[in-house]
């Protein structure tokens, strides 16, 4: 999604910054870049009607979704071997190929066309790996207050109860009213995240073990300076994209 956010770090929060690869603190020192009153503000209707569709329900008996299974499959494999914990995708314009601008009046299913094909064959390797919320986690990091319609079109898009593992981090309102101090890009989402799975499944993430997947420039350059691996997702991004990046970009942890 194509906008920062001011966010509230918690007293116990990890620095990160570029030029000290061994700090596993997130810095309050980077600049602020939108107050939490701008992100209250930021909603509006989404008019879905003329964007162009991507087939999210590909036909499981073809040689190429075959292919494409084996592809997401060597995906996970290699984010494993890379050392990567945490993989936070974004919402609009990253795992959707729109943006339903934080105020969405549509039903979860009428958006099901508008998954982005990657995300349909990655998530659904993720989800069957037995690596899944153990070594391996899957969170959703968005500026749309909208929780409950992602949480839904997973379900949807994602038939198994283990949709419900995935964490969601969406600046709702009561999320956006506990920001008392300011925090860029995606890094107070992440925080949140972080620490849930630190209490909850016992596995400590530090910062050079997330990938975000994210649309936004600005998102991926403070997730860079935090020591995050990152990929800045464009229309053209597909399965041999994703695996190139994996096996031939991405960096050790």
């Amino acid at each position: 999604m194509s906008r920062t956010t001011k966010v509230n770090p918690s007293n116990n929060a990890t620095t990160t910054s570029t030029s000290s690869p061994a700090d596993d603190e997130i810095s309050q020192s980077l600049p602020s870049l939108t107050t939490s009153t701008e992100l209250k503000n930021q909603c509006s209707n989404a008019d879905l009607s003329n964007q162009n569709l991507s087939t999210v329900s590909p036909d499981l008996t073809t040689s190429e979704d075959i292919a494409n299974r084996a592809k997401a499959r060597d995906i996970v494999v290699g984010l494993q071997n890379k050392n990567i914990k945490l993989i936070a995708i974004d919402f609009d314009n990253t795992f959707l190929s729109t943006h339903t601008h934080g105020y969405y009046k549509g039903t979860a299913d009428s958006l099901l066309p508008y998954i982005r094909p990657v995300f349909h064959y990655f998530i659904q390797e993720l989800l069957e790996s037995s690596a899944f919320s153990r070594t391996l986690h899957v969170c959703f990091v968005s500026f749309s207050p909208q929780e409950k319609l992602i949480k839904k079109l997973l379900r949807l898009a994602f038939t198994t109860s283990k949709t419900d593992q995935i964490i969601i981090r969406c600046s709702t309102p009561e999320f956006v009213a506990n920001m008392k101090a300011d925090y860029p890009g995606k890094e107070y989402h992440l925080l949140s995240v972080v620490t849930e799975i630190e209490k909850k499944r016992k596995t400590r993430i530090v910062r050079r073990e997330i990938l975000l997947l994210d649309d936004d420039p600005e998102n991926i350059s403070t997730a860079e300076q935090f020591g995050h691996k990152v990929l800045q997702i464009r229309d053209e991004i597909s399965l041999d994209i994703l695996k190139d990046f994996v096996y031939n970009k991405l960096r050790d942890c």
